[in-house]
């Protein structure tokens, strides 16, 4: 059975580049936050194909309503949704159609502990 969720960053929020203590703050508000709903998450470093990007980000167990809410408490610009193993790119501030970006288990990426 395939488990839905979401991944939710609270760091560059609008798109904006931040310093990285500012990043920081955010993601711990953001960790509060979860902790406040009671939802249950991990944390996960979101990224480019290339890592040429990396951003700190949460994995959400909830429903899709609940993480663009979230998203938009945080005012970031989309959220990512992982449904029956499929990954979807969710527009929440801009105006794009959600799009599909294909198997979430084909951009797993583990790294050394």
């Amino acid at each position: 059975m395939a488990i839905n969720f979401a991944i939710i960053s609270g760091q560059n929020p609008a798109g904006n580049a931040e310093n990285p203590l500012y990043n920081q703050l955010l993601d711990k508000k953001l960790q509060a936050r979860l902790q406040q709903l009671g939802v249950p998450y991990r944390s996960v470093i979101g990224a480019a194909p290339d890592l040429s990007f990396q951003e700190k980000s949460w994995v959400v167990l909830c429903d899709k309503q609940q993480a663009i809410t979230l998203a938009l408490e945080f005012t970031q610009n989309a959220i990512y949704w992982v449904e029956q193993g499929q990954l979807y790119l969710v527009p929440v501030l801009l105006p794009e159609q959600e799009e599909c970006l294909g198997q979430f288990q084909q951009r797993l990426v583990l790294l050394p502990a």
